[in-house]
């Protein structure tokens, strides 16, 4: 930052306030003559006295108003030249690439300097960073150059007329979680459909959405980029590519690391935020990705991953030193025997609280050091021999050698640490026992970590921690006290010492090369090497407790929103009640809480590792991340009189179910995985299905058995739909291909493809088109021959659910946001746009151009009437679940809806339905009697 030398900062003068006070005064001090202006109102005199009160008011305005506008531009200059003045000397340290010294990443971000209380408005020598300043010990001495005299009374101005932030900062967009599913969605269908599997995602978003700035954010980029660089067993540098405007989503290719599915299902056995999303686009994602929680969060993997045991599990590190040296092709035991090791041995390393040996090997990848750590003797250890005293077999300056079984008279450590180069470059670590078996921690009795809430030393984090330059470079002590000690050894033991303890120069040289080594490497990953490292840095601010902001901004709610949900939960009071008056939980309790608090909120299904299903051959994720265990319906097909119904389960079979007895009326098996689209003939004897296994069935109702099969598709087979004459089936898969077959053999008729990824699909009962939904578009197809013939896209979200009218003139579709469009075919725009679902559309039904059902992921089922001026007349609420299918009953009096858990309801709506006026005396049709009325 050489623009300090010729920084000019000029005071800002004051204006002449007093003088408009002064005009001010006269103005309110003089005569008003209140009944002469009412009773002579229209004299002479009194016309030219209003008149001079009104310019002299005028004036006062004026003068106000120069004032106003003059502050405002003294505190926008002030905060301008306090900004450029930390810009200067302060940033390259507090901020630049997410440097973080000081634990400080936001220095050019007023209102968090005041904020988090580096600055005390109106009190300079309260303020911290200014006595820093101003003393001279930030920037620290050597960095040239310094501020100027004219800088710091500039910054000293500024805090003094109260720290004024400048220009207003307009809060920014919160990022939700369907953004989120989108980005990664449309990344995902930027790659090669092979490499999607390999992909996962960490994100930043709550982070984004909880005001951190963008510096700081890149601090937790660049400690994840250490981080899973540091778990790899790559041979190269591969850092997290981040995928949406923000830079808050990121991805990685599991090839990158030398991961797999194993290791990824490892870290989420783990992960406590894990939440199930009922959306189109975290469908597909699942699909592409075949995992069912592909995402994970940056600074949880980070505060976690660093830490054992899944530090080790993650670099698959084995469970005793001995193995781990064969793993890396080092044998210790060996090169002591041929002297081909260099050791430094000393007293208070800082970490150990005695005697430590550091131990260097080449490796296959490098280096490794280990240490010896030796607990410290008791002070009244008196073991005598012939008379004489031993010397204790801790202290290694009496016993430099061992250890045991390689001399007659070994040293007795401990433990230790090894510190290993990996193929890329970085460093990994592990802590052993004295029999050299893996330790988590190491004992506080002989090593403490005072960053780490227990003090212990953890395997990972603490490492990481300390050696923020790889080795740290330490002077031998043995070397030098045998040469002035000659007579403290044998000659034989001390040849073998001086050839084992190289001395300080030699010793130092390796320490230093190999630290060069490594902070070259670390500086690919975007960290640097500093004393506020950045894995361990940001390990620290994830561990920090939960305050009302940070929790609002992890479940995607705004503060005063959080908090009124909080208040109106029992549940959520009993948990994190102080979070609503101010107070805050521990990182610990948030965790533990936070599945009863994704229910409670109703943020989606929660995660459950020990439900993954079968792993793909080559093990890089589950043959079926859909595939759900027990009672669940993913779609319903009803039949006209609402009394029977097909069921999409995720057990992989098709329930052919007898709504009013709730239960199964027959099983269609043949699926290998999830079921996610069914489809009944209006006769109610042919039933079509499609599944996660890429297949798309028919089915024979009356026998319960597989008529045909279409196996032509090459991912989840999304949506089915009979023709109107019930021979022929279209299907839809998220492969971009919508085909028509026949139902008796499964024979092909049309394709049509590179549609984007197919989400519903309904055939007009006139039988003319096939209205296809994507994320992006609304498609119909000629059914006769498959080619397009309309295009509606632009949608804020995926469509997710389409319905098309009896009398096809028509068409209803629902997005991942909760907005129905309804279109007339033929019509280039949209003739209805209704709003109202607080969660995204899931299935639709259209009886005519008027009346609508919707339901969603809200659990909620909604009638909408679009000639009303409020469209959404009434909402049914009773569902427990994501509404994943609607009817209007062919009675007119009622619609029955069904639910994820397989709970299906009927719901009386005469009540809300008016006859036409046309039509005064015209009786609706009576209900079914055996179908029980249900209401809102």
């Amino acid at each position: 930052m050489k623009c300090a030398s010729v920084l000019t900062i000029e005071p800002v003068q004051p204006r002449n306030k007093p003088s408009a006070r002064r005009n001010v005064s006269r103005s309110c001090n003089r005569p008003h003559g209140q009944g002469r202006l009412i009773n002579d109102s229209f004299s002479p005199s009194a016309i030219q006295e209003t008149w001079s009160m009104r310019t002299t008011l005028f004036v006062v305005l004026v003068l106000l108003g120069s004032a106003a506008a003059g502050t405002a531009e003294e505190a926008k200059q002030l905060a301008q030249q306090a900004t450029t003045v930390l810009k200067t000397h302060c940033y390259r340290c507090h901020g630049q690439d997410g440097s973080v010294e000081g634990a400080v990443n936001f220095v050019t971000d007023l209102p968090k300097l005041v904020a988090r209380k580096k600055v005390v408005p109106n009190d300079p020598k309260g303020s911290r960073l200014f006595r820093r300043m101003e003393d001279g010990t930030m920037p620290p001495p050597d960095e040239q150059p310094r501020p100027s005299a004219a800088e710091i009374a500039a910054l000293k101005r500024w805090i003094e007329a109260g720290a004024p932030t400048g220009e207003s900062v307009l809060p920014r967009a919160a990022i939700t979680q369907g953004n989120m599913y989108a980005t990664v969605l449309a990344d995902l269908e930027t790659l090669d459909r092979r490499a999607r599997r390999f992909q996962r995602y960490f994100t930043l978003t709550h982070l984004h959405n909880a005001g951190l700035s963008d510096e700081e954010l890149q601090t937790y980029r660049n400690a994840l980029s250490k981080l899973v660089n540091s778990l790899s067993w790559g041979s190269k540098i591969v850092n997290p590519v981040a995928v949406d405007a923000n830079r808050t989503v990121l991805r990685i290719d599991l090839r990158w690391y030398v991961w797999d599915a194993t290791i990824w299902n490892r870290v989420l056995q783990e992960y406590p935020y894990g939440v199930l999303d009922d959306s189109v686009s975290a469908r597909a994602v699942a699909v592409g990705t075949a995992t069912k929680q592909p995402i994970v969060r940056a600074d949880w993997f980070v505060a976690t991953a660093s830490r054992a045991p899944l530090y080790y599990d993650v670099l698959q590190l084995p469970g005793t030193l001995a193995d781990l040296e064969k793993l890396i092709r080092v044998d210790s035991t060996e090169n002591i025997k041929q002297e081909r090791v260099a050791r430094v041995g000393f007293n208070g390393s800082g970490i150990s609280r005695f005697n430590r040996i550091l131990e260097r090997h080449d490796s296959a990848q490098g280096m490794y050091w280990r240490t010896y750590d030796f607990d410290e003797p008791p002070a009244n250890l008196v073991a005598r021999v012939n008379g004489g005293m031993l010397a204790d077999r801790r202290n290694i300056f009496a016993f430099p050698l061992g250890p045991g079984g390689l001399t007659d008279n070994p040293f007795q450590h401990a433990g230790g640490e090894a510190i290993f180069a990996l193929p890329n470059g970085l460093h990994a670590f592990y802590l052993a026992s004295a029999v050299n078996a893996r330790l988590d921690k190491g004992p506080l009795a002989i090593v403490s970590d005072p960053k780490r809430p227990d003090r212990a030393v953890e395997a990972g984090v603490s490492c990481m921690s300390c050696h923020v330059t790889g080795i740290l470079p330490k002077a031998d002590q043995v070397r030098d006290y045998l040469d002035k000690n000659p007579k403290a050894l044998k000659r034989t033991e001390a040849d073998v010492i001086r050839s084992l303890y190289p001395g300080q120069d030699i010793a130092m040289k390796l320490m230093e090369a190999d630290a060069k080594r490594y902070g070259e490497v670390v500086a690919k990953t975007g960290a640097r090497v500093s004393r506020f490292e950045a894995v361990s840095t940001i390990t620290q601010k994830y561990e920090t407790e939960v305050d009302l902001s940070t929790g609002a901004s992890e479940v995607g709610l705004s503060a005063d929103e959080f908090r009124a949900r909080i208040s109106n939960s029992e549940t959520l009071v009993r948990h994190i009640g102080s979070l609503r008056i101010g107070g805050t939980v521990t990182r610990q309790i948030w965790a533990q809480a936070f599945g009863d608090i994704a229910r409670e909120l109703q943020l989606g299904g929660l995660y459950q590792a020990n439900l993954n299903g079968p792993t793909l051959k080559d093990n890089t994720g589950e043959l079926d991340p859909l595939e759900a265990r027990g009672d669940s319906a993913n779609q319903w097909a009803f039949a006209p009189g609402g009394r029977r119904a097909l069921v999409a389960s995720g057990d992989r079979s098709v329930r052919y179910y007898d709504v009013e007895a709730r239960r199964d009326i027959k099983r269609l098996v043949g699926h290998t995985a999830s079921v996610w689209a069914v489809a009944l003939t209006p006769d109610g004897k042919f039933a079509a299905s499609g599944g996660m296994d890429g297949t798309a069935r028919a089915w024979d109702l009356t026998t319960g058995l597989e008529s045909a099969r279409f196996d032509d598709h090459t991912s989840l087979v999304s949506a089915v739909a009979f023709a109107p004459n019930g021979k022929w089936i279209v299907s839809g898969s998220f492969d971009g291909s919508v085909v028509y077959w026949k139902t008796v053999n499964g024979q092909e008729g049309w394709r049509a493809e590179k549609l984007g990824l197919v989400t519903a699909i309904a055939v007009d009962p006139q039988g003319a088109f096939v209205a296809v939904t994507t994320p992006s578009a609304l498609v119909l197809l000629n059914l006769a021959n498959g080619r397009e013939f309309k295009r509606y896209g632009t949608f804020a979200a995926p469509l997710s659910a389409v319905a098309i009218s009896p009398n096809g003139k028509w068409i209803a579709a629902g997005n991942d946001l909760g907005t129905v469009y309804i279109w007339q075919v033929g019509e280039e725009e949209a003739r209805f746009t209704l709003t109202g679902h607080e969660g995204g559309v899931r299935s639709v039904a259209i009886k005519d151009g008027r009346w609508v059902i919707t339901g969603g992921t809200d659990r909620t089922l909604r009638l909408w009437d679009t000639a009303a001026a409020k469209q959404e007349v009434a909402a049914f609420r009773q569902h427990t679940a994501s509404v994943t299918g609607v009817a209007f009953l062919e009675n007119g009096t009622q619609t029955v809806s069904g639910d994820g858990t397989l709970r299906a309801l009927p719901w009386k709506i005469d009540q809300f339905i008016v006859a036409p006026a046309d039509a005064p005396n015209k009786e609706l049709p009576k209900a079914p009697d055996r179908i029980p009325y249900a209401r809102p």
